[in-house]
């Protein structure tokens, strides 16, 4: 007897029929054992792994906190996969030891999974998601973390090189923010939204100049303004991480980083900045290129305080000393292609007088170009128009040169009508006087030139009317310069009307402190040449000699 079973007039005796479907019995049975294998396997991997994570959890602590000097660190759950070789952690937070509050840093989510290929090569291939990322620091804890920066690079250094080979295939971070606090009471400034990707970052060294790591950044700046960075990274080289990049700000809201200016006596209380450039910052080559800058309804003052004025020649002869070390060095390139000011205010305010004044130049329009730390880069000029207290017409046009031994410079002023009343602020601090009417002209070029100085100085006062309520009053006066000043001015005035005034002052001799700024240079130039003699108007052109 035989039967068929399939389409193929394959036949089976009753003998074959018996033991196939004892064969089939067996498998059925089989696979019954191995699945209820399974369940018990996960069920008890599960049950298992309940046990397992807290102690991984306080482990990965206890690695954390013995190894990063300076900081606590708390993970609040830690969830191990193990058939996807993958980590959550919740609830990470980094806290600072010497200023512990707020806390560092809070992270939600961070997931980390191991790529199984490149375990199967013999090589450890990461990828991690951190979503919304906090960071939260004060001006003392970045004190801090610049002071511990060199220590604490070298401990995540050892502790990522002591897994070998690590590569982190994709670094994703989603969602974050950052917020700085100059103190406790102040505003805050944040980057909110923030979204960063890093691609390739390896612990194996890199030749210099090198970045074997793809990193791009978004992110909100001050709640309006947008910055993106977008470019390559070495995040091991020594001794700090090396970038090379192109960075984008745009509409920038200036007024939201007042907390950071107003401890340095600059009140920025509107403006917006949008600008584009290249950044390579590496140990063996650092390079700041801005292709544009510009700025647009600015309004900004200096204050200067008596409080203030040691902090000032602290903070003008470090200025002069980093300017001196970064002219024409030859690991560091400072240049800016284009740069442009529009509409904006920039003002002097003097509250160690009594009264205080403020002089300010408004409607601003400056024009920078080419300007740059390096001499092979060539000439830069700058070019500003405004009116100076609102009234007077004001024109300065320079070109810079970074010389090896001094900068070399060419600079005219010209200032012309400007109400002498508007200057009523200054004089009644310096001279107690009052100006009715009046003309105020200034004009004057200085060159520069492998430490020697040519050039003059001329203020113009033309059909003055003044007097004097306070003739006895003590005059208080700060420096030479103000000095000078009010001493001319008061020779000026005290005989009201006068049709025209002007003095002229030659400058000639050589530069006393070859490492000055050029500003520096510049106001020690109209500190020392004020007021002379009686001559209006430009004569004479000062060229500085090629």
């Amino acid at each position: 007897m035989s039967i068929r079973i399939d389409s193929r007039q394959t036949t089976y005796t009753g003998e074959s029929l018996h033991a196939a479907s004892s064969v089939k019995k067996h498998h059925r049975g089989m696979w019954r054992w191995v699945m209820a294998a399974c369940a018990a396997v996960i069920l008890l991997g599960g049950i298992g792994l309940w046990f397992v994570d807290e102690p991984l959890r306080v482990y990965a602590e206890r690695q954390l906190n013995g190894r990063i000097a300076g900081y606590t660190f708390h993970i609040g759950t830690l969830d191990f996969h193990p058939i996807g070789l993958s980590v959550d952690l919740e609830n990470v937070t980094v806290i600072q030891e010497a200023h512990p509050d707020p806390p560092l840093a809070h992270i939600a989510e961070w997931h980390a999974s191991i790529q199984w290929e490149g375990l199967l090569s013999g090589r450890l291939v990461s990828d991690h998601i951190i979503d919304r990322p906090l960071i939260h620091f004060t001006r003392p804890q970045a004190a801090q973390e610049l002071q511990d920066a060199p220590a604490q690079k070298k401990s995540w250094q050892e502790a990522l090189f002591a897994v070998y080979p690590l590569q982190i295939n994709e670094l994703s971070i989603k969602d974050g923010d950052v917020t700085y606090r100059e103190n406790a009471t102040s505003n805050p400034i944040r980057l909110t939204n923030i979204q960063v990707l890093a691609e390739n970052i390896r612990n194996v060294r890199s030749k210099p100049l090198q970045y074997p790591s793809r990193v791009q950044v978004e992110a909100m700046v001050a709640g309006g303004g947008h910055m993106k960075v977008d470019g390559h990274a070495d995040f091991f080289a020594e001794p700090s991480m090396g970038i090379d990049v192109d960075i984008t700000l745009q509409d920038i809201n200036l007024a939201d980083l007042l907390p950071l200016t107003a401890q340095r006596q600059i009140h920025l209380t509107q403006g917006s900045l949008t600008t584009s450039g290249h950044v390579e910052f590496a140990p063996a080559a650092q390079e700041v290129r801005i292709a544009s800058l510009n700025l647009h309804d600015v309004k900004v003052d200096f204050v200067h305080a008596a409080r203030t004025k040691q902090r000032e020649q602290r903070t003008a002869q470090q200025v002069s000393r980093t300017a001196a070390k970064a002219a024409n060095h030859p690991t560091l390139l400072l240049r800016i292609d284009q740069g442009k000011v529009e509409r904006s205010e920039f003002g002097f305010v003097n509250q160690a007088t009594n009264p205080s004044y403020r002089l300010f130049i408004s409607g601003t329009e400056l024009e920078l170009e080419n300007w740059s730390n390096q001499l092979s880069e060539g000439t830069a000029r700058v070019q500003l128009k405004g009116m100076l207290m609102g009234t007077g017409a004001t024109k300065i046009t320079g070109a810079f040169r970074p010389e090896v031994e001094s900068p070399d410079f060419d600079l005219s002023v010209k200032i012309v009508k400007t109400q002498v009343k508007s200057l009523n602020q200054l004089l009644r601090a310096y001279g107690g006087l009052d100006a009715a009417a009046g003309l105020f002209s200034l004009f004057s070029e200085v060159s520069v030139k492998n430490g020697t100085v040519k050039g003059y100085l001329k203020p113009l006062f033309k059909d003055v009317t003044a007097y004097d309520p306070q003739q006895d009053r003590d005059k208080g006066i700060l420096n030479q310069l103000y000095e000078k000043t009010i001493n001319a001015l008061a020779e000026i005035l005290k005989n009201t009307p006068r049709d025209e005034v002007a003095t002229k002052t030659d400058l000639s001799g050589t530069v006393e402190n070859p490492q000055a700024s050029t500003w520096e240079l510049v106001l020690t130039l109209f500190q020392n040449a004020f007021f002379d003699a009686v001559l209006p108007g430009l004569e004479g052109k000062v060229q500085l000699e090629r």
